[in-house]
């Protein structure tokens, strides 16, 4: 699951979004039109910001995160060697510069000295390489591994002087550092009580599952935090939660239904969604095991789907449909518009199920989380009717979070017949992530995959070649080998849409969905 940082992946998955019918984010006409931050202008002193959200944190380790829940926290209590920009590139953290080899194969950043943890502890090269080493521990239940599977030595040459050596080139691995948080490897057992990263906040008080209390760390190497304090808070169900928001006792509200953006985007608050989206929402299949192991099942699957109504009803006009059938939102530059598109054709989808096998009163299973995601739901209920139209029964089934991911989730499970409902959130190219994550040895896609050699090697270039026209024609092999062989089935991108008080100033949202906070403050 993931995050694929997949959270279908993700796994990490574990949410929702938004969706729509032309251009991600840019909803109907009449609707509240949401931005990729609150604005800038002048921000007083001062105050404690209520983030509320109806999925719970149940852990605090920042290299083992098992929720999308967790994500507003990674940049609040913890650092990066580098960390995000809006316009998704990487810029210094920890690491104040970086310089590689023209191999792209060693990296050296120089590390900000005095920097301590939050329990005083001195951050030093030999504490990056803690976090590095355990991260790449394959015992370790990482997700940010798979995006630096290709680091084969961590150096701690002095102080503040930390060499990562490649097996394999990287051009892209400030970006793939990002995730890869530095906490006191050696006091892992107080996490849950402590935290230990290096951030502007540090934790105050931790209730799995229900709230997250944290203050402004004085002893922050960088700009001063503008909040005294950051409360998180659970809600018991959206109904709750967007009650608090209308009564004013949330300032944020993180993943809110699309059926409810825009009834809560009143008053002046302000709707936020990432300006580049790069989450999607999709079917995962096993490849590996029938109907699905036969690729023209696949295909029939991905005519059949109706993405443009299906992100209409499910998305409230926030999103994009995805017919192309690939993890590359169409505002990136990296995606490829002359790839066939999987328009709607149900007579098409009937011939080729029936090449494959799946005739008329077959019956195959949609899997879905109980309780939360309806949008899931939704589209699984317009696939049932139009499947109903040509014979195919479509059995849903909602479960537990917990029941639901672990059918499929890690690679390697088989699920036959099924087809799980996910959301997948990737950093967008040139980051090779959301297309390497298909990729036949390295790829964790539970989807079972075995990706054919044309797809490896497009995969292979992505991964060791600098800007220019190799790498630029890999990105659309990559895309037209998807395209054909739908190990998975993209049904639209998106991004968590969230709601903000109109006093909010300093917010962004990044293209996977992070909500990021560590600039926030309530306007002067």
């Amino acid at each position: 699951m993931g995050r694929a940082q997949n959270w279908g992946a993700a796994a990490l998955a574990l949410l929702l979004l938004t969706s729509a019918c032309s251009n991600a984010g840019e909803g109907a006409p009449d609707q509240p039109q949401p931005t990729a931050d609150s604005g800038k202008g002048p921000i007083a002193p001062g105050g404690t910001l209520v983030y509320g959200q109806i999925a719970g944190v149940s852990q605090l380790d920042p290299n083992t995160i098992a929720s999308g829940a967790q994500t507003q926290l990674q940049t609040l209590l913890w650092s990066g060697l580098t960390t995000w920009t809006p316009e998704n590139t990487a810029k210094p953290d920890l690491a104040e510069s970086w310089q590689f080899t023209p191999d792209y194969r060693t990296w050296t950043f120089k590390l900000r000295p005095g920097v301590k943890y939050h329990n005083g502890k001195a951050f030093t090269a030999a504490e990056a390489k803690k976090n590095f080493d355990r991260v790449l521990d394959p015992a370790v239940p990482a997700q940010v591994a798979a995006k630096i599977d290709m680091i084969d030595a961590v150096t701690a040459v002095d102080d503040t002087t930390l060499v990562l050596t490649l097996d394999s080139p990287n051009p892209e691995l400030p970006v793939d550092v990002i995730d890869v948080r530095m906490t006191d490897v050696d006091d892992l057992a107080n996490i849950d009580r402590s935290a230990n990263g290096t951030g502007p906040y540090k934790l105050k008080s931790f209730v799995p599952d229900q709230t997250v209390e944290l203050v402004r760390h004085d002893g922050y190497w960088g700009p001063r935090p503008n909040l005294d304090a950051i409360r998180i808070v659970r809600y018991a169900d959206a109904t709750a939660a967007n009650a608090a928001l209308r009564a004013g006792q949330v300032h944020v509200l993180w993943s809110v239904a699309p059926d409810s953006a825009a009834g809560l985007a009143t008053d002046g608050r302000q709707l936020l969604t990432a300006a580049e989206p790069a989450g999607f929402v999709v079917w995962e299949l096993d490849t590996s095991a029938a109907p699905f192991n036969n690729p023209k099942a696949r295909e029939a699957l991905s005519y059949a789907a109706n993405r443009t109504e299906m992100m209409a009803a499910a998305y409230a006009g926030y999103g994009v449909p995805t017919p192309r059938n690939a993890p590359v939102n169409p505002k990136n530059r990296f995606y490829d518009p002359t790839v066939p598109s999987h328009g709607f054709d149900l007579e098409r989808a009937k011939r080729l199920f029936a090449e494959a096998g799946i005739t008329e009163g077959a019956t195959l299973t949609f899997w879905a989380v109980a309780g939360n995601y309806q949008e899931w739901t939704t589209i699984g209920q317009i696939l049932q009717q139009d499947l109903a139209k040509i014979g195919i029964t479509l059995e849903i089934q909602t479960n537990e979070v917990s029941t639901w991911s672990a059918k499929f989730y890690p690679k390697g499970k088989s699920y036959p017949n099924l087809l799980a409902a996910n959301y997948l959130s990737f950093t967008p190219p040139p980051d090779s992530y959301p297309l390497a994550w298909f990729e036949g040895t390295k790829g964790t896609c539970e989807c079972n995959w075995a990706a054919p050699a044309e797809y490896n090697d497009a995969i292979a270039t992505i991964e060791s070649a600098g800007e220019g026209p190799e790498r630029d024609a890999a990105f659309k092999t990559a895309q037209r080998v998807l395209n054909r062989e739908n190990p998975v089935i993209f049904i639209g991108s998106t991004a968590f849409l969230s709601v903000a008080q109109p006093e909010l100033r300093g917010l962004w949202v990044q293209a996977e969905g992070t909500l990021h906070l560590e600039e926030a403050g309530f306007a002067a």
